[in-house]
């Protein structure tokens, strides 16, 4: 009953097709659709006659295993036949569409502020060119450079004589009160300043409020802030940075340094980088005013001590975790009675999450028993305090004895 249910099926399909054909050739129509019902009849016609029989597993595996084996020849002729990549490329490219040329920004020139400004347009390429070179750790320290964020920290960079390359700003009022120093880095060293859309500096900003301003400055050298702190009256002190993971706390530190003022700070390998944009808001400036060795290793921290001071120079860690001081059998005393001062002082400062060193204590033991540790007595449940709030107690202590 079924067979004969598709033969009717069949049958009646087989009209229809011999109707369009009759019509097509009727109406002397084209070709290729006389041709295509045609091969739906014969198709039609065949399907009709075929008849269900089973097949057994190993019938279908032996199939399919055939089956694949003749893909895997037919895929390796056509890879042989597809040209190679190098001469693919070169096809692409003889073949590719040229670059669109864009108009150049236009130059205004502000008579209000005594300014020359280039106005780019909305995600203008020129901005990421500049932008990428400095969030990068890596470029920006081959091409000594930073970036800086907000007109304070601007203004603290210019009046430490840092050289401004470029600064981008989206509202004129922020840049109006800047426009002295401003039109003197334009003047002496040709800054470049751009006017850019709002979106624009808030997509490179790392702030969650940009500031409207940002600029890019070269990175100070050890000699130009060397020759700086030379009219001020530095302290023996050296601070070491140990661990400190966090680009805040190390702004902190570094301007806590700055503040006292002592000679040097050191960043140990493993810590965060004292230039990227967090840290350098922390410092509020401290960078500039201050020699910062950057990156060092413990096996190269002995060549950052003023050799005339080597005979007579202490080493002083910050441990408050007492278990720790008990297996490393270290002196351990409270920070009001430091009393053997030398005549020069390291102070290692560990962070917060992973405290000090292996390194550093090994680095004690060089000096022998002019080496010691430094803990800040703290209420009961209370482990302890902020790495930049224990260094300001420290450093003051120690400037406390050695100028009093």
């Amino acid at each position: 009953m079924f067979l004969n249910i598709i033969r009717r099926t069949v049958q009646s399909n087989i009209k229809n097709v011999n109707y369009n054909v009759l019509r097509y050739s009727s109406s002397a129509g084209p070709k290729d659709e006389i041709k295509d019902a045609l091969d739906i009849e014969a198709s039609l016609f065949e399907n009709s006659l075929l008849k269900h029989e089973p097949v057994s597993t190993r019938d279908a595996l032996r199939k399919h295993k055939t089956s694949n084996t003749r893909q895997k020849k037919q895929s390796a002729t056509k890879s042989a036949a597809i040209p190679s990549t190098s001469i693919i490329k070169s096809t692409v490219a003889k073949n590719a569409v040229p670059p669109i040329k864009r108009d150049p920004a236009p130059l205004i020139k502000d008579s209000e502020l005594n300014l020359e400004f280039t106005r780019l347009s909305l995600q203008d390429p020129l901005m990421s060119t500049l932008l990428t070179e400095v969030r990068s750790r890596k470029r920006r320290d081959k091409n000594n450079q930073i970036i800086i964020e907000g007109r304070r920290l601007i203004a603290e960079a210019l009046q430490s004589g840092l050289r401004m390359k470029s600064l981008f700003f989206s509202q004129k009022d922020q840049l109006a009160l800047l426009r002295e120093p401003v039109a003197q880095a334009q003047e002496e060293h040709k800054t470049k300043i751009y006017k850019v859309p709002q979106h624009d500096l808030k997509t490179w900003s790392s702030l969650v409020t940009p500031p409207g301003l940002m600029a890019l400055f070269e990175r100070p050298s050890l000699k130009g802030v060397e020759q700086q702190q030379s009219h001020a009256e530095t302290l023996p002190i050296t601070v070491v940075c140990d661990n400190i993971r966090e680009p805040n706390n190390l702004g902190s530190i570094i301007r806590t340094c700055a503040a006292l003022p002592c000679s040097q700070v050191v960043v140990t390998h493993g810590c965060c980088d004292p230039w990227e944009s967090k840290a350098l808001r922390g410092g509020c400036g401290g960078q500039f005013r201050l020699p910062i060795h950057d990156d060092v290793k413990w096996e190269q921290l002995a060549l950052h001590i003023p050799p005339e001071t080597a005979d007579d120079c202490h080493v002083f860690i910050a441990e408050n975790n007492l278990e720790k001081l008990k297996e490393q059998n270290g002196v351990a005393i409270e920070y009001a009675d430091l009393q053997n001062i030398g005549a020069h002082n390291i102070l290692i400062i560990g962070g917060e999450s992973h405290g000090v060193s292996e390194d550093a204590y090994k680095f004690m033991e060089l000096v022998g028993n002019r080496g010691k540790c430094v803990y800040i007595p703290l209420a009961k449940g209370i482990d302890s305090l902020n790495v930049a709030s224990a260094l300001t107690l420290l450093l003051f202590e120690l400037r406390r004895k050695l100028i009093g």
